[in-house]
């Protein structure tokens, strides 16, 4: 498998775990772009912009930029799951009444989600890395 398509079936696979389910709350699932009851998040637009990003990169022939937006879509990641976590545990500036009106929803993370997402990041990363081994040497 060479750095483009590698790089391109990231882009495909981050963009396809955006629409996955990231967390249950009552037995409703909630994805990253789009939450219930809200429009296109910030933090999905960014990550897809990752995507889109490296998958232009992998398609003009240059995958081996594609390592930039691909350490974005890993930091963002990591980023938005500890987040989430610390929301989910009842951490951050919550009144007590809050943080038991949350235990009692009984919420918890889906791992589908943030797992198609990671695989689809550490892809670009990894293609955008090949693209560096498999480029040739400058001519000075």
């Amino acid at each position: 498998m060479n750095a483009k398509t590698l790089t391109l079936a990231g882009a495909v696979v981050l963009i396809i775990g955006l629409f996955l389910p990231i967390a249950s709350v009552m037995g409703i699932s909630t994805n990253l772009i789009m939450p219930p009851g809200q429009g296109v998040t910030a933090s999905g637009l960014i990550l897809a912009g990752c995507a889109v990003l490296a998958a232009i990169l992998a398609l003009i022939g240059q995958p081996k930029w594609a390592v930039i937006p691909g350490i974005g879509a890993v930091g963002w990641l990591v980023f938005q799951f500890l987040e989430a976590q610390k929301q989910l545990s009842g951490g951050g500036d919550m009144p007590p009444e809050a943080q038991e009106m949350l235990a009692a929803m009984a919420p918890s993370l889906n791992y589908l989600g943030w797992g198609v997402m990671a695989l689809g990041a550490v892809l670009i990363l990894v293609g955008g890395a090949m693209g560096f081994k498999s480029s040739p040497p400058s001519a000075a």
